[in-house]
């Protein structure tokens, strides 16, 4: 018997009916055979990267299948058997271990390096000293989401970690596991960076597959490789993909221009920027659209469109939706939940991933990784516990669905160094990148984003850009950030004033269309400003007497609830809503369903009548909601321009319903009084000094900082009086025209001084917060190494945006004399995401020493039965307040100062 067979690879069991532990042969054969696998969905990708090195498909493969073969060579080291529990007479003795001071990932590429290359012969793998095998050993070794360390100062040795012994068994296994993979090319060009980071995904996810348990029951008696190859490992990871809705799905033929109905049913009438989705010739290739449109123009319907001819044209797979916030992903799902299905064939299963959803990505395959496994160390947990872990938030899951929606944050990931990152990478690689009001971004998430359009246009990836509002500085910038991934020069020319505006980029062509907007949203907004608190309150309270609807929105949560509580006595209760981020998910949807119960488009008099509804930015991007009467606060002339969008933005009667379907479409038109948008702030002031906006806004001047912008905004629609949707070029008050007036230099206002202090200072910082990007930012050229940055991290360690760092807190009380989650649903697999919500991390690090202290068993026991709850981030337990509907907690801040914590179902999170 070969000495290979004394190793262990898996022993954490599922249950105690089986064997205690899976050898390491097995396992390496079990995910290796899972990449065979995965590789048979992908034979169009396959063929392009066999060509890249100059071999032929079967020589690719062989190369991929043998080095997955090896991915684990590090549990060869006496120290990592030293590690795993007691195990039988028959396994290595662990009594001369080396101290286990490495991961395992990091010992197999010490191994290939010092031992293995050099001793191979060249019948197994031809020249298996050549430089160009180290990009595959990399791959292979960085299984668990990131490359092998290589030392940096410090030169590793794998003498240091090895015995002789386990140097002999693992070549013994790398010899006779070849003729598994087939015969073996001679080493051809350096592996193309770009297919490097695929690899590198796609070996990640055949690692988490090929440690399923439910699929790959340990095994704790040896048998002859080629036996269990063909036997189990090849059926069982056939059977493991198909399972885990990972597969690739046959894209739907694109239905036609004349046909959108049979896509979307209630397309009966596009717009004229889905029309031009529809309509517009595609390139060959990668390409970008650009789609700007005002608020309710239909710019997501737009972009289905084009993600439906994209794939139908071969050249995507699947799409991805990157909204700017997570409070618009539950509004997303119900726009795409009725129609992704018919983006692929008839017959196929696509799954459709939303962050926070209560749906499961496949259901059998989540719940056969519920337990994990145990981590074998510090900082090296087991493949089943990440996959666990990665599984149970299902804002990463959507990187692997077929049809994903979820942040930004989960697809900028893809490009900074954090585990798992090439995992995101592969699952956006060949789908339509859709990234929603582009304009929103800071400076920070910008250039991040601009580093993910350059590397999804170099991986051959489309995608498709939505706003209402961006600067044409913005707009250029992303738009060359595409070109410069396809090797293209930036554009240089001069972009039209036309709005609404479509822009087509590709390797070949560079192409802008005006075009018009649909008639409903073609509107005057008449501009009024307000500057005393008390005479919002009063507007607030005649005008829902009168019995309209009204909308409040606020710059900070804190404002939202001093507005809610001026007005709680007076409005009539059950008509007042407050509406904020820091509420638990499974209490915000509840809020959400109550809002669009009331005011969404479905809503009638007798529902909206008094209505209102307090909140803060969170509803000018999520909610599809609208109200006969909207106030705000001042805030940047884009972000007043999204809120105006949600004042009366169905066409509706005088009373306030909708008319009735037979009502032909043109006889349609809003017969409510003019639209008003009232914005409260400061008064108007010439020579304002720096606390001008600070003084009526204590805590949002640190929300919008840039007091310069909020001035000029402030003096554009005094200017215009209105704003006008979309409005012609040149139009006071027009879109365009209020966007550059307060963006683009174009204003005719000077700025006080004192304020453009604020605004240098403003610039300073995004300078600094690109050039910080720009650092964060993996250099993918480099390959798949430890060179392509020097900070890995886990994703839980490095910012996606910098001015919004927040940590994930899982909201828990004792029932049953145990920890459980807050909210509670029928499907109990979902009940933690439906109870976690993300907090300043400034304001709440951790639990108190006392806190912690008093639920330690049952915290303990809570991160023995789901780890993945508190690997990264935070479990807060409760206990109920002197009311019903209140909790309490304590915490401690990111200065170690205590924090008594109080969450309420009416207000939310609380701390001091």
């Amino acid at each position: 018997m070969q000495a290979y067979w004394r190793y262990r690879g898996k022993s954490s069991p599922r249950d105690e009916a089986g064997d205690r532990w899976h050898l390491l042969p097995f396992h390496m054969l079990d995910v290796a055979a899972v990449m065979e696998a995965l590789l048979d969905q992908r034979p169009a990708w396959v063929a392009v990267c066999a060509a890249s090195l100059g071999w032929d498909v079967a020589q690719f493969r062989a190369a991929a299948v043998y080095f997955a073969l090896l991915h684990d060579l590090g549990k060869f080291a006496r120290s990592f058997q030293s590690i795993l529990p007691p195990g039988s007479a028959d396994l290595v003795p662990v009594d001369r271990a080396p101290r286990y001071a490495e991961r395992h990932d990091t010992l197999g590429y010490l191994l290939w390096m010092d031992h293995l290359r050099s001793n191979l012969p060249a019948e197994v793998l031809p020249a298996a000293e050549h430089a160009r095998w180290e990009a595959w050993i990399r791959i292979v070794c960085g299984h668990h989401g990131r490359p092998p360390r290589e030392g940096d100062s410090k030169r590793l040795y794998a003498d240091d970690h090895f015995l002789p012994d386990d140097m002999a068994a693992a070549l013994a296994f790398a010899c006779d596991a070849a003729a598994l993979a087939g015969p073996l090319p001679q080493p051809a060009d350096d592996l193309d960076p770009r297919i490097a980071w695929q690899l590198a995904g796609l070996m990640v996810l055949a690692d988490w597959l090929g440690s399923n348990q439910f699929h790959f029951p340990y095994r704790a008696l040896p048998m002859a490789l080629a036996d269990y190859w063909a036997d189990h490992a090849r059926p069982a990871a056939r059977r493991a993909v198909t399972a885990s809705g990972f597969a690739v799905c046959r894209s739907a033929a694109y239905v036609g221009a004349d046909q959108l109905t049979d896509f979307i049913p209630y397309l009966s009438a596009p717009t004229p920027l889905q029309r031009y989705a529809a309509t517009a010739p595609l390139a060959e290739g990668p390409q970008l659209f650009l789609l700007e449109d005002v608020t309710g123009a239909g710019k997501t319907e737009a972009a289905l469109i084009l993600a439906h001819r994209l794939m139908a044209a071969g050249l995507a797979d699947g799409l991805y939706f990157a909204l700017p916030t997570m409070a618009t992903a539950n509004q997303m799902y119900r726009r795409v939940g009725g129609v992704y299905r018919k983006l692929f064939v008839k017959g196929e299963q696509p799954s459709l991933v939303l962050a926070h959803s209560a749906r499961q990505l496949v259901e059998d395959f989540a719940l056969s990784v519920q337990r994990g496994g145990r981590p074998y160390a510090r900082d090296d947990a087991s493949a089943s516990m990440s996959c666990n872990a990665w599984l149970a938030d299902s804002n990463k899951k959507a990187m692997l669905a077929q049809a994903g929606v979820g942040s930004i944050d989960q697809a900028l990931l893809a490009v900074l160094p954090v585990r798992y990152q090439s995992l995101r990478l592969i699952g956006l690689s060949s789908k339509v990148l859709v990234v929603d009001e582009v304009h929103s971004f800071d400076p920070y998430v910008r250039t991040l984003l601009g580093g993910l359009l350059r590397l999804h246009a170099a991986q051959g990836g489309s995608a498709v850009l939505l706003s209402a509002t961006v600067p044409e500085r913005i707009k250029r910038e992303l738009l060359n950030a595409y070109r410069q991934g396809l090797a293209q020069p930036d554009l240089n020319q001069p972009f039209p004033s036309a709005y609404p505006l479509a822009s087509h980029l590709s390797s070949g062509n560079f192409h802008q269309r005006a075009c018009e907007t649909r008639r409903e949203v073609k509107r005057r907004v008449r501009v009024e400003q307000l500057h005393d608190e008390a005479e919002v309150i009063e507007l607030i309270v005649r005008q829902a007497q009168a019995g309209r609807c009204v909308c409040w929105v606020r710059n900070t949560v804190n404002d939202a609830r001093r507005a809610f509580d001026l007005l709680k006595d007076i409005v009539p209760q059950g008509q007042l809503h407050l509406f904020h981020s820091r509420y638990a998910m499974g209490h915000r949807l509840e809020i959400e369903d109550q809002v669009l119960d009331a005011l969404g488009k479905d809503s009638d008099r007798a529902m909206r009548a008094g209505r209102v509804l307090i909140g803060t930015q969170v509803l000018e991007q999520s909610l599809d909601f609208d109200v006969d009467v909207m106030v705000s606060d001042l805030a940047p002339i884009d972000l007043l321009i999204q809120r105006a969008g949600r004042l009366q933005r169905h066409v509706r009667q005088a009373n306030g319903d909708l008319w009735p379907g037979e009502i032909a479409a043109e006889r349609r038109v809003e017969q409510r009084p003019e639209p008003v948008l009232y914005v409260y702030g400061p008064q108007p002031d010439g020579d304002a000094k720096g606390d001008w906006y600070g003084r009526l806004f204590p805590d949002a001047q640190y929300v919008y900082p840039d007091f310069a912008a909020l001035w000029q905004t402030q003096q554009a629609l005094l200017a215009a009086g209105y704003i006008v949707s979309p409005g012609e070029i040149g139009e006071a008050g027009a879109v365009r025209q209020l966007v550059e007036a307060v963006y683009g230099g174009a204003s005719e206002r000077e700025t006080p001084p004192a304020l453009q202090e604020a605004a240098n200072k403003c610039l300073g910082e995004a300078m600094s917060e690109r050039s910080m990007a720009l650092f964060n930012e993996l250099d993918w050229e480099k390959g798949y190494c430890e060179d392509s940055s020097k900070h890995w991290v886990e994703d839980s360690g490095v910012a996606t945006r910098l001015a919004d760092e927040t940590k994930l807190v899982y909201l828990a009380e004792v029932r049953d004399d145990a920890l459980q989650p807050l909210c509670q649903s029928a499907d109990s697999r979902v009940q933690w995401q439906l109870s976690a919500l993300r907090v300043d991390a400034k304001r709440l690090k951790d639990l108190s020493p006392a806190w912690r202290q008093r639920w330690k068993a049952h915290l303990d026991r809570l991160a023995q039965e789901q780890p993945w709850l508190s690997e990264y981030d935070l479990v807060l337990p409760l206990v109920a307040g002197e009311c019903a509907g209140v909790w309490l907690g304590q915490g401690v801040d990111a200065r170690g100062r205590e924090v008594e914590l109080r969450y309420s179902l009416e207000l939310g999170l609380l701390w001091k």
